[in-house]
């Protein structure tokens, strides 16, 4: 389109001019463009029929170019082609104008001059001065001439006064339509100028405001207070950090002095007018100020300031920010705190080259340093015995060790040159990134530690050396018991012979008192060899002498063995012995002799304490866990509460027992407890704390695929 355009445009000589950017036909508007040379041409067809009339052959063809123009306009694409082609339609209307006028009749002879039809020519001179260049408005106007003078070119002139009317008429439509063209240059460049002022206004709105909302999102999105006043010291900024801090909102305080905003913080409103009154070229001032936030609580604000001038050097703006530090300064009064605190432990921190950057009171006592004295002078080397860190190889050259996950004993040396032992924790010190930055030990004195491990070490080893005592004594006492109970058996078993003789009468009839008497000797040596025999077998079971003979062994056969070597004593008790097997036979690893001991003591305890009538119940099941589970219940005269766990003790026999008078030597359950350990089972009692009743569990070992 511009080369198009750059075609129709002549030399600047002062007297040309530009056609205008817009395309008619095409841009934007063109109906509006269109629609008052439309109307135009409308009405002047429409008075055709009036006096002077248009013939009716003429009228004819001139409606129908105009119409066929009309869709041409409308239909044809013109934007596919170059500018001047839309001056077609125009053109195209001289055509009409002059059929119009050769058909109209004025007095009996053709009137076209006279027809009142020449004012339409200007129709198409003004579309060409308003919308093309000057080429083709100079080739409308010569074809509007040869439109007015066609009559007279071709008919000659009657009445001279039509030709002067004639030439009239082309001078003033060509003036009128050059000026036209003028002024819609002239009309165009000031609108070009304009617009294009305008459009640098607008993008530079644009920009600003761009710009603006940029800056008002960065300061309401940033974590630090930012306050800003004129030279009036009215507020102009403040962010959203402000409104959080304050409760305040920023419509609330935009353009309402400082003073009004923040009057109980004078603090802040002196330092600020101090910042406005000492201008630019001073140095910055910082202002710690505490205010209470919206939630009631107070916060640290840490003020920095800034001012801006105007090129006269007049204060124009004064802007503060402000950063909340009240979580560091909490958090370095308690660093103070910890630092003076009247701790035992020594604080010791370090950097990354081992110079002492923290040393607390406690480190002060521990060492006999001051503070002042060590931080940021030397390493904690100086208080390390060397011979210490030489043996150890430490592999850091701070503390003397590299950081330890459990508490290392150390030497210290303090200042006095005295020496105290200390355990140190030590750990490494790193930034956000994960840099180690430094190392923090922890020192705590040992020395009552030490001592009360020293003094519970020799205690221990007292203790260890007593228990060996006892054991020893324990095995001179197990190695008495097992000879003299060997030395009895000996003569025990002569004196039974004897009296076995005497009984028989192979030392001749005994008198009725004297076979009782020899019967009385009989039982009670029999009731010594069995003291005797349980002394021993408890004795060699302790020592490892009786050897567990493991083989599978079934319950049944246990139980068997048990119940016949008890039938004779159930005979003379009268007590009820039930037995109750599970249908599935039960086979356990074990030695069946000393398993059926532990069967034979238990159910003898249960017929020795269960009263005529009572029940004594032997029941055999699996717990589930690997173990056969042998339980052997009565309904006899149970054991006291207190005095269920000591039942398996030697020589222990129960208060009810005694009470009663029943004979026995307290060493049956102690040797059953043996044996089944032996066997890798557990035993155990249990009986009501007032009901009659006892009831003995054992565990065995037992053979899942028999």
């Amino acid at each position: 389109m511009q080369a198009a355009v750059a075609t129709d445009r002549p030399e600047a000589d002062g007297t040309a001019f530009q056609p205008p950017a817009v395309r008619a036909l095409t841009g934007p508007g063109r109906l509006r463009r269109l629609a008052p040379f439309a109307f135009v041409a409308v009405i002047g067809l429409s008075v055709a029929p009036l006096p002077p009339a248009v013939r009716a052959g003429p009228f004819a063809v001139a409606v129908a170019l105009t119409c066929l123009l009309a869709l041409a306009v409308l239909l044809f694409p013109w934007h596919r082609f170059p500018p001047a082609w839309e001056a077609v339609p125009p053109i195209g209307f001289f055509a009409v104008v002059a059929i119009v006028r050769s058909g109209t009749v004025h007095g009996g002879h053709d009137g076209a001059v006279m027809s009142g039809y020449t004012p339409l020519l200007l129709l198409p001179l003004a579309w060409l001065a308003l919308y093309h260049g000057p080429r083709l408005l100079l080739v409308g106007i010569v074809l509007g001439g040869l439109t007015v003078l066609q009559p007279a070119l071709t008919h000659g002139v009657d009445h001279p006064g039509e030709l002067r009317l004639a030439l009239l008429w082309i001078v003033a439509g060509g003036v009128a339509a050059w000026s036209t063209g003028r002024l819609v240059q002239d009309n165009g460049r000031a609108a070009e100028q304009l617009g294009r002022a305008a459009a640098e206004v607008a993008a530079t709105a644009a920009q600003l405001r761009a710009e603006r909302d940029f800056t008002r999102v960065v300061l309401d999105r940033a974590g630090f207070l930012v306050v800003a006043t004129d030279a009036q010291t009215r507020v102009t900024v403040f962010n959203n950090r402000c409104a959080e801090v304050t409760g305040l909102r920023a419509e609330e305080v935009l353009g309402k002095p400082f003073e009004e905003v923040l009057g109980d913080h004078v603090d802040v409103i002196d330092w600020r007018r101090d910042l406005v009154d000492r201008g630019p070229d001073a140095p910055s001032a910082e202002l710690e100020s505490n205010w209470r936030d919206a939630a009631g609580e107070h916060r640290t604000i840490l003020w920095r300031d800034i001012v801006l001038t105007a090129p006269d050097g007049r204060v124009t703006h004064a802007i503060s920010t402000g950063m909340d530090v009240t979580e560091q300064r909490r958090s370095e009064r308690l660093i103070a705190h910890v630092l003076a605190a009247p701790v035992d432990q020594a604080i010791i921190a370090t950097d990354r080259d081992g110079i002492v950057t923290l040393f607390n009171a406690g480190a002060e006592r521990l060492l006999g340093h001051r503070a002042d004295e060590v931080v940021g002078r030397i390493t904690p080397i100086r208080w390390h015995l060397p011979e210490e860190l030489a043996t150890r190889e430490a592999p850091l050259g701070v503390a003397g060790a590299a950081p330890d996950k459990e508490p290392q004993e150390w030497t210290y040396v303090r200042a006095d040159g005295s020496h105290v032992p200390v355990a140190v924790s030590t750990s490494v010190i790193r930034d956000e990134r994960g840099a180690v930055t430094g190392y923090l030990g922890v020192a705590r004195d040992v020395t009552r530690e030490r001592a009360a491990a020293d003094a519970m070490r020799a205690a221990l080893e007292r203790e260890m050396a007593a228990t060996e005592s006892l054991r020893e004594v324990d095995r001179v006492r197990s190695d008495l018991v097992a000879t003299v109970s060997h030395e009895l058996r000996t003569p025990l078993t002569s004196i039974l012979g004897n009296v076995e003789l005497l009984a028989d009468g192979d030392a001749g009839p005994l008198a009725g008192m004297q076979a009782r008497l020899v019967a009385a000797i009989e039982r009670n040596s029999r009731r010594l060899l069995v003291l005797i025999e349980d002394l021993l077998m408890l004795s060699r079971i302790e020592s490892g002498a009786v050897k567990i003979n493991t083989r599978p062994v079934p319950v049944r056969a246990i139980i068997g063995g048990a119940l016949e070597a008890v039938q004779a004593v159930r005979a003379g008790r009268g007590v009820d012995l039930q037995v109750e097997l599970p249908t599935e036979p039960v086979v356990v690893l074990g030695d069946q002799a000393q398993l059926e001991r532990v069967l034979i003591n238990l159910v003898d305890n249960g017929l020795k304490f269960t009263p005529a009538g009572g029940q004594v119940r032997v029941s055999v099941d699996d717990d589930g866990e690997g173990f056969a589970r042998l339980v052997v219940a009565d309904t006899g005269i149970g054991i006291p509460h207190d005095e269920v766990d000591l039942i398996f003790d030697r020589f222990f026999r129960s208060t009810r027992s005694q009470e009663r008078e029943m004979q026995g030597t307290g060493l049956g359950l102690a040797i059953t407890k043996s044996i089944v350990e032996r066997h890798g089972g557990r035993i155990w009692a249990m009986s009501p704390p007032e009901g009659p009743g006892t009831e003995v569990t054992c565990l065995i070992p037992r053979v899942t695929d028999p």
